[in-house]
Order: structure tokens, then C-alpha cells, then sequence
């Protein structure tokens, strides 16, 4: 079945501009609504979670001259983008404030080590957190426009899998321990909601996954 502009144009409740204005409203305002803009041969669609209010993702849907879907691709909404810079700033001055004071790498070369590490784990907790969201919404929308998706399905519990969760489920853990223990009593609580965001994004959405797994 093909699938024409017509079809995906019912996806949208509101008619929006995909701009980081939109986007920055639409995270305080908290509308849930699938909002999208229509151009003449694209079609841009996002939506906020509940858990993810300012990391969605925004999907554009290509239609060649005859109105009918050639390509889906997707990207972070700007303002998740800015959003995202800025937490990586502010994680970020607990381990290079001396660059202000003293810079001199191989005095401090284990803080730069330990923040290496920490926004290495920081990109790819955001990043698991985002894709299992985009997989969640496109699985919704192909429900709703009734799209058959010639893919191999993946199995959750394949060896790559298994592995990613023997890594990032102790590393949730332990990084919550981390908050509890040593952001949280030196004053960090706005660093540690955040945290705790992106790790209950990822913990939330991936069982999410395998509770819907098992439903079929």
C-alpha cells in the first residue's frame, strides 16, 4: 500500500512552523498534541512524551511530484539541540573549572580523563534514550497510517542486545549512585534531575520495548 501526503497530513492536530521558537514553547507549554508543518513536498511531524518533553524527535516525510512518500528521515527538535549544548557546559565545569585559574593539562590530566569518560557516557545514554524513543513513534505512525515496513524485525534479546543492556543498565545504576552520593550533597540538584531524566528516558523506554515484545 502506498503512501500519499494526504495520509501523513492526518497525523498532525495542529499545523505548526518547524523552528526553534515552536520548539522552545512547545517544551514549557507541554502540549502533547502531534503537531507538523506542510511544505510542498515534505511534511515535518513531532510529538512530546510525557518522559521526554524536550528530546523528541522530529520526523520528515519526502514526497516526490505525485504526492506520494519516498523517504523518511528524522532529527532532534533545534531546541532539544541547545538544550542538550547547554547541560554539557554546565556537566562540564565540575571537571574543567581550573582551566580558568591554572591551564595546565598534565597537572590536571585526570580530570580531563574523568570528563572525557563522563560525557562519553553522557552522549551515549542520550543517544540510546533518543532512538529508542524515535523507534516507539515510528512504530505509532506506522499503525496509524496502516504502513507496511519491509524490515527485518529486531530481536530484542539478540547477543548485541543482551550486551548494550549488561553495560547500560549497571551504568544507570551506578551512575545514579553517583548523583545520590556526590552531585547531589555538593549542591548540583538541577545536574542530578537532568541525569535522572535521561536515565529514566532510556530505563522507561526500553522496557517499554520488551513489555510490548511480549504482548505479541
Amino acid at each position: 500500500m502506498e503512501i500519499t501526503k494526504s495520509d501523513i497530513i492526518k497525523l498532525i492536530e495542529e499545523k505548526r512552523t518547524d523552528n526553534f521558537s515552536t520548539h522552545l514553547v512547545t517544551i514549557f507549554k507541554r502540549d502533547f498534541r502531534p503537531a507538523g508543518e506542510v511544505r510542498n513536498y515534505e511534511i515535518r511531524v513531532w510529538r512530546q512524551h510525557g518522559w521526554n518533553r524536550t528530546f523528541y524527535p522530529i520526523f520528515k516525510f519526502d514526497f516526490n511530484k505525485e504526492e506520494k512518500l519516498v523517504n523518511i528521515s528524522d532529527r532532534l527538535n533545534p531546541a532539544g539541540k541547545v538544550f542538550f549544548a547547554f547541560l554539557c557546559v554546565l556537566f562540564s565545569i565540575p571537571w574543567l573549572y581550573w582551566v580558568f585559574e591554572d591551564f595546565d593539562f598534565l597537572t590536571h590530566w585526570i580530570q580531563v580523563l574523568g570528563w572525557i569518560v563522563f560525557m562519553a557516557i553522557l552522549f551515549f545514554i542520550a543517544f540510546k534514550a533518543y532512538q529508542v524513543e524515535k523507534e516507539i513513534q515510528l512504530d505509532q505512525i506506522y499503525e496509524i497510517v496502516d504502513m507496511e515496513v519491509n524490515k527485518t524485525p529486531e530481536k530484542e534479546w539478540s547477543s548485541a542486545k543482551i550486551i548494550t543492556r549488561l553495560v547500560m543498565y549497571p551504568l544507570s545504576i551506578f551512575l545514579v549512585i553517583v548523583n545520590i552520593l556526590v552531585i547531589i550533597p555538593r549542591g548540583g540538584y538541577l545536574v542530578a534531575i537532568v541525569f535522572f531524566g535521561l536515565i529514566g528516558a532510556y530505563l522507561y523506554s526500553d522496557l517499554k520495548i520488551l513489555a510490548r515484545g511480549k504482548r505479541k
